[in-house]
């Protein structure tokens, strides 16, 4: 065995080690599970009921599986953090839903404002749950209607 790795050329050592490499980066992200902490500050009010649907998350199935999996009946708890996405001017353009650092949804156009008003620019989180809905992955968040901050 020794033998073997002294016979082999500096190329084909870097070609197994490449290969290395990349075999332990595929296997990290496909059963690695990455855990970021939210940054906002303010957290919004909830009852418990969960009853807040973000919207577009349909666009967002591939991150939504990586972090959920594959959701029970329950659902896979979450900290969701709602991020305004303000332009140069001043004009609120949306408000993005993150979990685990990653875009899963955004707020529905004709309720920005209200979220905007409370949060005040700035972001705020939420208890939320990945939850299967006929047959693809959603996010609610546990809000008040209308929101407050707690």
């Amino acid at each position: 065995m020794p033998n073997l790795i002294a016979d082999l050329d500096h190329m084909s050592l870097l070609a197994l080690g490449v290969a290395a490499a990349l075999a332990l980066i595929v296997l990290l992200r496909w059963a690695g599970e990455r855990v970021v902490a939210p940054q906002a500050a303010a957290m919004l009010a909830g009852d418990g009921g969960y009853d807040y649907a973000v919207a577009g998350s349909d666009e967002h199935q591939p991150v939504l599986g990586r972090i959920a999996g594959r959701p029970g009946r329950e659902g896979h708890d979450c900290t969701a953090e709602l991020v305004p996405d303000v332009a140069r001017t001043g004009h609120l353009r949306g408000i993005w839903v993150l979990v685990d650092g990653a875009r899963v949804g955004h707020i529905k156009p004709g309720e920005m404002a209200a979220f905007h008003a409370v949060m005040d620019g700035r972001p705020a989180r939420c208890e939320a749950i990945i939850v299967s809905e006929s047959g693809f992955l959603g996010v609610r968040l546990d809000t008040v209607w209308p929101p407050r901050l707690d």
